[in-house]
């Protein structure tokens, strides 16, 4: 379609599902799915983007990419752009509207595949191995225990990358065994108790379903994807994303970029002490 045909079918699609909340993408001359200027999912797009690329060689040829709960697709069509292979997982089909609506324009058809599902059905033998999985702005909206499964469901999933951008907490103030695991941090209310469940649907910026979410605090977070098979975790500072700063300044920098690695564990040449012990988690719970 020329630039004016995407426009009346993209208005036509906005009058079904409303406007594209957040991922500003260019879909012809002068036309985007948000405005025509810069946007706060710009920066954000670079940060996730830059981090894959570096990890994957700078090639996504033949790489197999999963985005869960992909919003209106702008991260994994960015990268579909680059030569991965893409599936995409959401909740809303009003959001899935608008990724296939991009995709379509975009001619990816045959590379992003976008599935309206729960995130917590993710397996390894429903929708197969990854080389990247992203996990951007889901894994604070579940409560436990389901975040913990979910994020062992990631592990099962992913060969190589995963990239987990999330809020997590201050505070030690409840805590979770999961595993061998003592897990800490404290929930976070999604919805009101009294909204409904077709209500709870139509707030595309909150759980799909459950009332509170659990918020781990950093080290749970490090050491519940150390046992999910992350061989080593990173914390992603730059690119520069202006929200992050916003946070740190004013002291509620309570959401960061973590980047896991799928490794074997390394066996020491110089030292043989440690052979055979397991990770040292990460030391937590109230100060």
């Amino acid at each position: 379609m020329d630039t004016q045909a995407l426009e009346r079918a993209k208005q036509d699609l906005v009058a079904q599902f409303g406007a594209w909340t957040n991922h500003n993408m260019r879909l012809g001359e002068g036309l985007y799915t948000v405005a025509a200027h810069p946007t706060p999912s710009e920066p954000k797009l670079r940060r996730m983007t830059q981090i894959v690329l570096d990890w994957c060689g700078g090639d996504l040829a033949g790489k197999r990419v999963l985005d869960l709960a992909c919003l209106e697709g702008m991260y994994g069509l960015e990268l579909a752009l680059h030569g991965a292979e893409v599936v995409g997982i959401e909740g809303r089909e009003a959001n899935l509207a608008k990724a296939r609506f991009v995709r379509d324009a975009y001619g990816l058809g045959d590379r992003v595949e976008f599935l309206c599902e729960d995130v917590r059905n993710l397996s390894r033998s429903r929708h197969g191995g990854f080389d990247v999985v992203l996990c951007l702005g889901i894994f604070y909206h579940l409560d436990a225990p389901e975040v913990f499964h979910f994020m062992d469901a990631i592990g099962e999933v992913c060969d190589r990358l995963a990239v987990v951008d999330t809020h997590v907490s201050f505070t030690a103030e409840v805590c979770h065994r999961h595993g061998d695991l003592d897990l800490w941090g404290r929930n976070y209310r999604e919805h009101d108790p009294d909204t409904p469940p077709e209500e709870r649907l139509k707030i595309l910026w909150a759980s799909l379903d459950n009332l509170n979410s659990f918020w781990l605090t950093r080290p749970a977070l490090y050491n519940l994807m150390g046992a999910a098979g992350f061989s080593s975790v990173y914390e992603c500072h730059s690119p520069f994303v202006a929200k992050f700063e916003e946070m740190r300044r004013a002291k509620i920098n309570d959401r960061s970029t973590f980047i896991g690695l799928k490794g074997q564990p390394v066996q020491l040449r110089s030292s043989d002490l440690s052979h055979g012990q397991a990770a040292i988690p990460w030391p937590d719970g109230p100060a």
